[in-house]
């Protein structure tokens, strides 16, 4: 763990007491547990500081532990030349642990009146204070509700680079990238920091699993639902790999058992021109010909007939083939590599 760590001097003494009468043979199980206590990160000299807390019986020692973060240090620990990056005003709106990540919300008051390395300090206090409390690898952080970064706990938060949103909620591109990528939407190569084709996609897919309107941007309601939002979950059950086409949703899965591989942006066939139904893969093509159709369909994987996924240059937001799947071609090639000659599909 970064920095150093101020106990309260209690503490020692207590641990001595317990160990005396456990040795004079007082009944252990009678005797009340030690306080438990949570370390939070201030700052002294730009170097994080860990500071013991004792945590109110009853209270989740996570939200305990970002509540005395956010109050600052005490007049004491001011004293020994202990600060915070944080601002006053800065609040705790929700905190949840799920799917091996922090989601925590803030009152938009942690993201203002400061520089951008001030604000990538007031970052690393509070993945810092988290990291001891679950073996989770991200956070993701937001302003009321609505996702501003993730970032990976252990590791310096990328430089703070904000675009504004809608209402001029602030959010960086990497962080949203990191947060596609941990609930299955986006590869993690192409977390670049840069909005590009690869992450529009991704946002289409999201909108469209979580029932969004479908832009391939970052609007408010996707910047709240990213917060919230939890991995796909396959509707179909088996042990090897499959594949799942909502078409509804626009959404194609690549699944295995209950875990979701990857979730990726779809356009169907038009008017309901794929079959709904269970099909396996009988056929597959690094470079097919539509004979009907006259056009060239890379990295095509049939299950019926004549339909196929496949890559196509246009992917657009609601169904619009002749009854193909339609992919983008990073993620056509990437699922076309995955699928086998019998892997099963599912449309719904």
């Amino acid at each position: 763990m970064e920095g150093e760590v101020v106990r309260p001097g209690m503490v020692p003494r207590l641990a001595i007491l317990i160990l005396v009468s456990v040795a004079f043979g007082v009944a252990s199980e009678s005797a009340a547990p030690l306080p438990r206590t949570v370390e939070v990160v201030f700052v002294r000299d730009t170097r994080l500081v860990r500071v013991e807390r004792t945590v109110p019986v009853g209270v989740p020692p996570a939200r305990f532990a970002l509540r005395e973060l956010l109050r600052g240090p005490s007049p004491t620990e001011r004293a020994l030349g202990l600060r915070t990056a944080i601002g006053e005003g800065s609040r705790l709106r929700a905190l949840r642990s799920r799917d091996g990540s922090w989601a925590v919300s803030l009152s938009r008051s942690f993201f203002e009146q400061a520089t951008s390395a001030t604000i990538e300090t007031r970052l690393r206090q509070l993945t810092a204070t988290l990291a001891p409390l679950a073996e989770h690898r991200y956070v993701a952080v937001a302003a009321e509700g609505r996702l501003a970064t993730t970032i990976r706990v252990g590791a310096p938060p990328a430089p703070w680079r904000p675009r504004s949103g809608e209402q001029a909620y602030r959010y960086t591109v990497r962080g949203l990238q990191l947060r596609l990528w941990t609930l299955g939407y986006l590869d993690r190569t192409a977390v670049t920091g840069r909005l590009d084709d690869e992450t529009a996609h991704a946002l289409l897919a999201f909108q469209g699993w979580e029932g969004l309107v479908r832009t391939g941007t970052v609007t408010g309601q996707t910047q709240l639902a990213l917060l919230d939002a939890r991995r796909p979950v396959p509707s179909t059950r088996a042990d090897r790999l499959r594949i799942e086409i909502h078409r509804d949703r626009g959404v194609l899965l690549v699944a295995r058992g209950r875990e979701v591989i990857r979730a990726v942006h779809t356009s169907t066939g038009a008017f309901g021109r794929t079959p709904a139904g269970t099909f396996r893969v009988y056929r597959k093509e690094r470079l097919s010909w539509s004979v009907p159709f006259q056009v060239w369909m890379p990295y095509a994987a049939y299950f019926d007939g004549g339909i196929a996924m496949h890559e196509y240059p246009i992917v657009p937001a609601y169904p619009a083939s002749h009854g193909c799947v339609r992919l983008p071609r990073r993620e056509a090639e990437r699922v076309y590599r995955l699928v086998d000659v019998g892997t099963p599909v599912v449309v719904v």
